[in-house]
């Protein structure tokens, strides 16, 4: 499991968004920045830190980084 931390520090690193915890819970429409696209280098980045397969598509339907972390801490396919 990967901490909220981590998370963000991914967010941070792979996507330039110098974002803090009270940000996970914005909705990506209101984040300064943001393009759908990050979504995709974000689950390309998870996938590598967590070794397990993230759905895309489950990741879609969610509105804010928060939403995308408790997907995450959901579970993903085991590789």
């Amino acid at each position: 499991m990967i901490t909220r931390s981590a998370f963000l520090d991914i967010v941070r690193d792979e996507l330039g968004l110098p974002l803090t915890k009270l940000e996970l819970n914005t909705d990506f429409d209101q984040l300064l920045n943001w393009e759908s696209l990050h979504v995709l280098r974000l689950v390309v980045a998870l996938e590598r830190e967590t070794g397990h397969r993230i759905s895309v598509s489950r990741l879609l339907t969610e509105q804010s980084l928060e939403g995308v972390y408790q997907r995450v801490i959901e579970g993903g396919d085991p590789r």
